[in-house]
């Protein structure tokens, strides 16, 4: 093999070598794009996955927000009306007491016990009838007390039967039943 023969040869396993060594760097190139590409999309799923946790989580998190607001806003809704059903029963009560003053006033003093009754608080409506039925007894007067009577002994017995009074026992009975007919009023539409 003469100096050229050995020249070429050497040539050509140089430029294979060059070649396997392009060609190594470019497998290892395109292999580590592949990998990134990889990772790339590794980071998307987990961002998406991420976000789409996050937005569930405040999705979530606004639901019950909104849900306490709205749980607030009807709680003082109802306390609202119930404060007004109770302002327009304590009405109804005193339009009622007007109209049938004597048959109530007897009514509500039959149902005393036996006492020696020594103050009488009454409205100024029923002043003369607890003077005519309770002659020894001091009468004081509340106009808070839109009709009956609060009887108190000498001896501390006090008897609370007005009708502000039965109200007020009844009204948690009361309230449900009113707010249930005028829930089933609003929803039918008959207030239109």
């Amino acid at each position: 093999m003469g100096e050229s023969e050995l020249k070429i040869a050497l040539q050509r396993e140089g430029e294979e070598q060059v070649r396997a060594f392009w060609k190594a760097a470019e497998e290892k190139v395109a292999k580590r794009r592949q990998e990134l590409k990889e990772e790339q999309e590794q980071l998307r799923l987990e961002a998406e996955r991420q976000l789409q946790s996050e937005v569930s989580r405040r999705r979530n998190s606004l639901l019950a927000e909104s849900r306490m607001q709205v749980m607030a806003s009807r709680l003082h809704a109802e306390a609202l009306l119930d404060e007004r059903l109770q302002g327009l029963a304590s009405q109804l009560l005193t339009e009622f007491t007007e109209k049938n003053r004597d048959v109530l006033w007897q009514a509500l003093c039959d149902e005393l016990p036996s006492a020696e009754w020594g103050k009488i608080t009454v409205s100024q409506a029923s002043q003369g009838l607890a003077a005519r039925d309770f002659p020894t007894a001091e009468i004081e007067l509340d106009d808070a007390i839109a009709g009956g009577l609060i009887a108190t002994s000498s001896s501390g017995v006090r008897v609370d039967n007005s009708l502000v009074c039965r109200l007020r026992r009844a009204w948690p009975d009361l309230l449900p039943q009113l707010m249930s007919e005028l829930r089933r009023l609003v929803d039918s539409d008959e207030t239109a």
